[in-house]
């Protein structure tokens, strides 16, 4: 019961809410396979798109370890393409390392991902939890209904940034996620959900309000095989 608590209050906002907020809307195009019995590979598309069109997009490539049913560990690279107000796009480079940690307890799945990131190019002049170097801890909760296609899930994805200077040494952004996933015949896997990424500690937030659309392909892989999941880039 301990988890169970800790998991709802930390889907709980800890600071207010601002008023400045926009909306996007994020679509996510994947396909993942193995390499080996225990090492499987992801490939996605992602882009994100606000008021004026497509303002992100960055194709990635992951590589993922079972290491025991508990914890997997994974490897992404991310070529990141941010438009800028003039209209152009400014590239820069991602490297993520995650430690993915995992609990079943009958219909419900308890999750806990730690993400290090390292990025290379930075685009813009200030500090910017997505595209710096930045600690991302993501506790997660899903419940699988019985007879039911529908998986619902939440999560609460809090950034830290490790560096020294005004913003660094405290946390930035706080993501949080309800949403729904769909068990589709063979090896596809849709989600739909909603996200609040809210910015702290920082001056004048402008903060996202986002429906996020998921669909993956999972190669080689039967019906009865097919877990209920997102992408390889959301474990």
């Amino acid at each position: 019961m301990r988890i169970v608590h800790f998991v709802l209050f930390s889907f709980l906002p800890l600071v207010s809410i601002s008023q400045s907020t926009v909306f996007q809307v994020w679509n996510e195009l994947g396909t993942s396979g193995k390499l080996s019995k225990n090492m499987s590979y992801g490939l996605d598309l992602t882009t994100r798109i606000g008021n004026v069109g497509v303002v992100t997009y960055f194709p990635q490539v992951s590589l993922k370890y079972k290491l025991n049913k508990f914890i997997r560990p994974s490897l992404d690279y991310r070529l990141i393409m941010n438009r800028e107000m003039n209209g152009n796009y400014l590239a820069s480079h991602r490297i993520n390392g995650n430690i993915q940690f995992s609990y079943l307890e009958k219909r419900h799945s308890f999750g806990f991902r730690v993400r290090y990131q390292y990025s290379f190019n930075r685009i813009i002049g200030s500090y910017e939890p997505e595209f710096d170097k930045a600690f991302r801890f993501k506790p997660s909760y899903a419940y699988d209904i019985n007879k039911s296609i529908l998986t619902p899930k939440m999560s609460c994805e809090f950034f830290y940034n490790p560096s020294r200077g005004i913003q660094g040494q405290q946390l930035t952004r706080i993501r949080y996620y309800a949403g729904v996933s769909f068990e589709l015949d063979g090896p596809h896997s849709l989600e739909v959900g909603y996200y609040y990424d809210q910015k702290i500690n920082f001056s004048n937030p402008v903060n996202r309000s986002i429906l996020n659309i998921s669909y993956s392909y999972s190669m080689g892989e039967k019906k009865k095989e097919q877990p209920k999941r997102r992408g390889v880039r959301f474990l």
